[in-house]
């Protein structure tokens, strides 16, 4: 890895010259948001949406063509009002506003009330240079068809997943070839700095909380404008290096361990988790969960009232996707009982169906927020490749989990992506970097995608930044509530406050639980917290935790 350049700094500085030969620069905030079309909006508060128009390329200096950045505010809720902080919620490829709009009360509950919530849709999502690579819903569900979500589905599947991978490719560049190489996380990076530029000026310092493939764009931001940083926390990281450059196997290393977390929740509240009155040990569960599965590749399960089939794609999938979030681990429980009894009544149900089908589908296509997801992904990564070279890849990650997806579907979509698509500006300087003020960095102990070996990696290259390990599953620290971390952020962002190095967080509920705030805060904290904040911050994050509960499993 390599220094930043004298031409990427040059870049920075180009970006402005070319906001003030455009007359940029000012966001014009029309009002509350009309999100009437958006999924889950119902409790979107007082989002006020506004545009801020950016360079669309920050690497050619001779152009003035612009695009429109979507924005959205949760304002502040108490006076006097700080400087604002901006959120990125990840993916690539997700909503902000459905992020900021859903959790915003909480996040002002949280982080104390006195800043503006900010965000925006990065580039691909929504109307900001949008990404789709089909036109309508029945050709992306006809291409997901095409092959399995994983190369470990039948002996044929490799071959299915790199032919196909070649027609999805092709047609993400048919309708994004004059735009596909203006995304990406360099552009998201330099389009966050323009959005403090208008909020501020130029030479504010950035305020920022990003979740998951939001710890890449806010290690790159820090990596490309150190001496701007203001307070930076990163929830759920990725190696940024690997993200951008490489593979990044590491991403799994973890899974495994919280598949058994989940086993040992399970049998310690067997009322929760019917799965524990057929086991004796969460050893003999978990070795039963691998075998159902062996069993569903080669006897899948047929439902005949609907035409349908239940594979080993469809269910290891879904259980994958449960392990981001332990509210969701006794339905998930629920749902392994009934397809190890074959119970077709229950898994033809319409909603149970169209879930674990949603979670299997090929080449990422189940919506076209996850098309501009691959975009950014295929555009950052630029590098060809042929299967043969991909295979050490795809088959190191198989080593190391067998629950998780090994990735194939990706691996094979980059690596036959249109280089007319590749990414304009592609960041390959380090990560040891001395920002202005230290980052926070934020992990659960166990974490199903972003491991803690890679929080761990990142503090070690950011100079002064401090990890905070919350002792926990799932993704990121808010898929389960801790009150501990929760004022570790707020003390944060108020003023810079970290914790001490080596501080471990516990979380405030078991794995499996149907407590509600008002079950917990009474048992838990009436003798030693009386704090209001901490009432309210608390009701956050059992709230936070409600929701994306909903939002993720059926």
């Amino acid at each position: 890895m390599r220094q930043p350049t004298l031409t990427s700094r040059l870049l920075s500085l180009a970006s402005l010259a070319a906001l003030a030969q455009a007359e940029l620069g000012k966001i014009h905030w029309r009002g509350p948001c009309d999100l009437t079309n958006a999924t889950d909006m119902s409790e979107s508060g007082p989002l006020i949406c506004g545009t801020l128009e950016v360079p669309l390329d920050y690497t050619d200096l001779s152009s003035n063509k612009t695009i429109t950045l979507d924005l959205a505010k949760w304002p502040a809720t108490k006076k006097p009002v700080a400087e604002p902080i901006l959120f990125n919620f990840g993916g690539p490829g997700e909503n902000s506003f459905e992020g900021l709009g859903l959790y915003g009360e909480e996040f002002q509950a949280i982080l104390g009330g006195h800043n503006d919530l900010i965000a925006f849709n990065p580039r691909g999502v929504g109307n900001t240079l949008p990404f789709s690579c089909y036109s309508d819903s029945a050709s992306r569900e006809l291409a997901s068809l095409q092959a399995p979500a994983d190369s470990r589905a039948s002996d044929t599947a490799l071959g299915d997943i790199w032919a196909q991978s070649a027609n999805v490719a092709q047609a993400c560049y048919a309708l994004n070839n004059q735009t596909g190489s203006f995304i990406g996380t360099s552009f998201a990076a330099r389009d966050t700095m323009q959005v403090v530029d208008a909020l501020q000026g130029k030479d504010a310092l950035l305020n920022f909380w990003g979740f998951s493939y939001g710890t890449t764009v806010g290690a790159v931001i820090a990596a490309m404008f150190p001496d701007r940083m203001g307070f930076v926390a990163l929830d759920g990281v990725d190696n940024p290096a690997e993200v951008l450059n490489g593979y990044n196997a590491q991403e799994t290393v973890d899974v495994d361990k919280v598949l058994e977390g989940f086993c040992t929740g399970c049998m310690a509240a067997p009322d929760l988790c019917p799965l524990a009155n057929l086991y004796d040990s969460a050893a003999n569960l978990e070795a039963a969960i691998y075998m159902m599965l062996d069993t569903l590749k080669y006897n899948p399960i047929a439902i005949p009232e609907i035409g349908g089939v239940v594979t080993y794609s469809d269910i290891r999938s879904t259980i994958y996707e449960a392990l981001y979030l332990p509210s969701s681990w006794p339905l998930t429980s629920e749902l392994i009982l009934y397809v190890q009894a074959r119970n077709t009544t229950v898994l033809g149900l319409s909603e149970v169906y169209e879930t674990i089908k949603s979670y299997s589908e090929s080449a990422s296509l189940t919506s076209s927020a996850k098309e501009a997801g691959t975009g950014v992904t295929c555009s950052d990564r630029a590098r060809p490749a042929s299967m043969e070279e991909l295979l050490p890849y795809i088959r190191t990650r198989q080593a190391l989990s067998k629950i998780a997806s090994d990735d194939a579907n990706s691996y094979m979509t980059c690596a036959q992506w249109n280089k007319k698509m590749y990414a304009k500006e592609h960041y390959t300087g380090s990560f040891n970097v001395k920002t202005a003020n230290p980052v926070l960095i934020l992990s659960n102990t166990f974490d199903p995608i972003t491991p803690l070996a890679a929080a761990k990696n990142l503090t070690a290259t950011f100079e002064g930044s401090v990890l905070l390990e919350q002792n926990g599953y799932g993704h990121t620290t808010l898929s389960m509530p801790s009150l501990c971390t929760a004022k570790a952020v707020r003390a944060y962002f108020t003023n810079g406050t970290l914790p001490a190095n080596g501080t471990v967080c516990e979380t405030d509920v078991p794995l499996f639980t149907n407590l509600t705030y008002q079950d917990v805060w009474p048992k838990n904290f009436q003798r030693s917290v009386e704090a209001r904040n901490d009432v309210n911050t608390f009701r956050a994050l059992m709230s936070i935790r409600d929701k994306m509960s909903r939002r993720r499993i059926w």
